[in-house]
């Protein structure tokens, strides 16, 4: 190559102007020496220079003050100029040397060092996008945001700035979070955050023996190699559910099978310098197997997945069934109570009440029979799924028989699985976890390789000023070296500049040896993303859950045990019923009391002259409450995992992480509602709507439909036949017209949701398709805020009903003569089937015993088994057998009852 060397060009010096911090020239430092830069890419650099104290005057040629002495002062701004590159850097430090001459020396840092004087106090993010936390960091500063590339703003991660930060550390942070490449614009003061794979490029710099190159090093070592890496996200996420092997590690054994070859027929062409050609056959077949298995795999996963969610909506709908059963019951108990105290069943009011029953009992024989219906819906998805979990298994099965895996070959295997973790508790999306854990170990599946070398400052060569553009921070570079057969492209990472001697040396990194289309065709097919090392992300998390953790474990390992030697204690508590209610007294803890009486029940820790506990209706009245619930006028709730906090400033809550599960604790529930709330948006955001996106589409439609259908039954129930009411109407009219927009109207040629449809994308109107949903949303909501009117209605009736009853309770309550008292000769807890104990009853007639005065015949002693079934043969063979019972270990399995009815002639 020919190139035309323009001799009219200046070298490149670099040239230093000193401003003030709003840029403004007021100098131009030409008398500097010692000059260094450093530049790294991605993150802050370094200019280091000096000056003398004095100058020789250009006219008097006598020796005078430097001036620059006085101008340049700490914070100050120097503008560096060498060829196309410009920055501006910000004056951090300057120190002052009269040991071997009297010098300047100035250390400067590129301008975004100015943000380290912007404070960040305690800034916690469970899960934020790039751009929405650059803005909240920027905001107090002059820095604005550049571009932020899709990709980061498509990523939610944790973020903990941590008790005491600034915003340039904050900032270096989510470089580091998101995985991206920070770009410091210092002329218009912007940050930009860019995807690292498609940043730099190749622009015909080499550098190799006897051109530009001064000295060069390889080092090479196994520390991080890794052959199977493990991973885990935020609360053990694993990538098992979207990993085509199901395993929840990665594999590649491409380095130790190099360069193993072999043809269609599998004769082997080349051999492993590592492994045996058996166990690289094994290999390949088993790559082999994945991929013919993949389509079928990846269909059944698709089917498991959509399944697990609908089983998620049915489980929450049993959920939602058994509650209205429960009410249901409550409704029945209360109207038999009702029922029970009238004494005049010829009243209009009684035949009322009789009535009242008997709709109650129909009401809740209807809702047990929805749900056994909803159980059998549910059996009817946990077989689809577990059919569809062995078909996966089958598969599975299919390809580890049919690689040829021996004994022998998977003891040689052994012999290279290099195991380690990469875990991340930013993550918590399966697929983003194993997309960015494959390239994670790209890196870690082969000797780390690293190069320094050191070059010319090719912008001092004249002859050299074709490549005074081709040494850009971030771009590739290409570096020879036959003596060691080196060659490789690398991305160059930092450059540092000795200006005044014309030196540079640079720092690469992520290289990749430059093979020949053979070898790279060969280490393209064992390359089977599936392999770590221990990386531990969010480790502050763990710092500030440790601390929670250690007050927590001593608060109620404390008073935990001391509750539990007083219950055990505790057998011989006196208790009287009276005038004042019941008194529950314990002798050897005379100081503290239980009294129960006007629906309230109240503890006293000093003999009864205060009361600071207390159990009423409407609540829980205490000063302090030691377990699973610590609250007080300022709820405060805290375990090992974090604290909830409620106070006049409203609800705030730290913890490690944030679920809401159902029953079965399959899945954290608010990943579907922010699913829910979010889908609309994210399927829309192009004006097309994918296959995938439809599948996920159809699935809210489900979820909408069992919602829909759900809240039609109950509206029947508090408005029978009803579809007049405008929220009703707007309920109906809302769901129909979503109906018909996704399975009725044609778009382009057929509906979007139609089942031919499926399988292809579909241009929409956006905001159409929001506004069919969303009216869907606000008449749904509206709905479920009409239900919640009626139903408080229902349960306040219920329970002014309850509380008539209970009156009449507490007046029969008050004309009870008789009372029956149980003692035990041996205690009445027993521990680890050690039981020998008398039971004796002994029955009183207002104050007076009459236990001797019954016949034997009047003692009925029952025992019930440990799910509160009478045993009848025990029941039986206890008889007739008077005032006491003898009871053994023989008598009780896991757990029984034992009481004693009095049928007094």
């Amino acid at each position: 190559m020919f190139i035309n060397i323009d001799y009219t060009k200046k070298k490149q010096k670099a040239k230093l102007h000193l401003a003030k911090p709003n840029k403004q020239i007021i100098s131009h430092i030409s008398e500097k020496f010692n000059d260094e830069m450093e530049l790294k890419l991605g993150n802050i650099n370094e200019l280091n220079f000096s000056i003398p104290h004095y100058i020789e005057d250009e006219e008097t040629l006598e020796q005078v003050r430097n001036n620059h002495v006085d101008l340049i002062k700490e914070r100050m701004l120097i503008r560096v100029t060498l060829g196309t590159y410009k920055e501006w850097y910000i004056v951090d430090e300057i120190e002052e040397d009269g040991e071997d001459q009297d010098t300047f020396n100035v250390k400067a840092f590129s301008l975004g060092y100015e943000l380290t004087g912007k404070r960040v106090i305690g800034l916690e993010e469970e899960s934020i996008n790039c751009s929405t936390l650059l803005t909240g960091l920027l905001e107090p500063t002059v820095w604005t945001i550049g571009e932020v590339d899709p990709i980061f703003d498509a990523m939610f991660r944790s973020f903990d700035s941590g008790s005491d930060s600034n915003v340039l550390d904050c900032i270096l942070q989510a470089g580091e979070t998101y995985g991206a490449l920070i770009v410091w614009d210092t002329e218009n003061r912007k940050v930009s955050f860019k995807d690292m794979s498609t940043n730099g490029r190749f622009r015909g710099m080499t550098v190799n023996y006897g051109r530009f190159l001064r000295s060069i090093k390889r080092t090479r070592t196994t520390d991080e190699m890794v052959t199977r890496m493990y991973v885990s996200g935020n609360e053990g996420l694993s990538i098992a559910s979207v990993n085509p092997t199901g395993m929840n590690y990665l594999e590649d054994f491409s380095y130790f099978m190099y360069p193993f070859e072999r043809d269609a027929n599998k004769n082997v062409i080349k051999s492993s310098f590592f492994m045996s050609d058996a166990l690289c056959h094994a290999i390949l077949n088993q790559q082999s197997l994945q991929a013919d298995n993949a389509f079928e795999l990846n269909n059944l996963m698709d089917d498991l997945i959509a399944k697990q969610t609908e089983l998620l909506t049915e489980q929450t709908e049993l959920a939602t069934l058994e509650g209205e059963q429960k009410t249901a019951e409550g409704l029945l108990d209360t109207a038999k109570g009702s029922l029970a105290k009238l004494e005049d069943q010829t009243s209009p009011t009684y035949a009322s009440a009789v009535a009242l029953v008997a709709q109650r009992q129909t009401e809740l024989d209807n809702k047990i029979a929805q749900v056994v219906s909803q159980k059998n819906v549910i059996d009817i998805i946990e077989d689809t799924i577990e059919s569809y979990q062995n078909q996966i298994n089958t598969i599975y099965d299919e390809i580890y028989t049919g690689s040829g895996f021996t004994p022998q070959l998977l003891d040689e295997l052994n012999l290279y699985v290099i195991e380690k973790l990469w875990s991340d508790d930013k993550y918590i999306d399966a697929k983003e976890l194993y997309d960015d854990a494959v390239k994670k170990f790209q890196e870690l599946r082969q000797p780390k390789v690293v190069i320094e070398v050191d070059i010319d400052n090719i912008m001092n060569i004249m002859e050299e000023q074709y490549y005074w553009d081709k040494l850009v921070l971030g771009d590739l570079i290409k570096v020879k070296y036959p003596q060691m057969n080196i060659e490789y492209m690398a991305k160059i990472i930092e450059i540092k500049y000795d200006l005044e001697n014309s030196e540079a040396s640079i720092t690469i990194a992520n290289t990749t040896d430059l093979l020949n289309d053979t070898e790279k065709l060969v280490k393209m097919l064992y390359g089977n993303s599936s392999a770590s090392s221990v990386i531990a992300s969010n480790k502050y998390k763990w710092d500030k859950i440790n601390a929670v953790q250690q007050s927590v474990i001593s608060l109620l390992t404390d008073e935990w045990d001391a509750s539990k030697q007083k219950i055990i204690a505790g057998v011989n508590n006196s208790i009287e019923v009276g005038n004042r209610g019941i008194i529950i007294t314990n002798p050897d803890f005379p100081d503290e009391m239980v009294i129960m009486q006007s629906g309230i029940m109240a503890l006293s820790k000093d003999g009864g002259e205060t009361w600071k506990t207390a159990i009423k209706p409407d609540g829980i009245v205490a000063e302090r409450l030691i377990g699973k619930i610590i609250a007080g006028q300022e709820l405060f709730i805290t375990n090992d995992a974090g604290t909830f906090t409620m106070d006049n400033n409203g609800m705030r809550i730290k913890a490690s992480s944030f679920v809401l599960e159902s029953e079965s604790g399959d899945a954290n529930l608010l990943d579907g509602f922010i699913n829910s709330a979010n889908f609309i948006e994210e399927f829309t955001d192009d004006n097309i709507v994918t296959a995938y996106e439809k599948k996920m589409i159809k699935i809210e439609w489900g979820k909408i439909l069992s919602k829909y259908d759900s809240n039609m039954a109950r509206l029947n129930a508090f408005y029978p036949n009803d579809t007049s009411t405008a929220f009703i109407s707007n309920y109906i009219n809302a769901k129909q017209a979503l109906y018909t927009y996704l399975f009725v109207t044609p778009m382009e040629t057929k509906a979007m949701l139609a089942d031919d449809n499926m399988a292809f994308s579909t241009r929409i109107d956006r905001t159409v398709f929001n506004a069919k949903f969303t009216a869907v949303f606000n008449a749904e909501a509206e709905v479920d805020e009409q239900l919640d009117i009626k139903t408080n209605e229902l349960i306040k009736a219920a329970q002014e009903s309850a509380d008539t009853a209970q009156d009449n309770i507490d007046d029969v309550k008050d004309d009870i003569v008789y009372k029956t008292e149980l003692h035990s000769s041996n205690g009445l807890v027993f521990r680890n089937g050690v039981i020998n104990t008398v039971f004796t009853a002994k029955v009183y007639k207002g104050k007076t015993e009459i236990t001797d005065t019954l016949p034997n015949s009047a003692f009925m002693w029952k025992k019930r088994d440990k799910n509160g079934n009478l045993d009848t043969a025990w029941n039986t063979a206890h008889s007739g057998v008077g005032k006491q019972i003898t009871v053994t270990g023989a008598d009780v399995f896991v757990s029984a009852t034992f009481e004693c009815h009095i049928d007094i002639p």
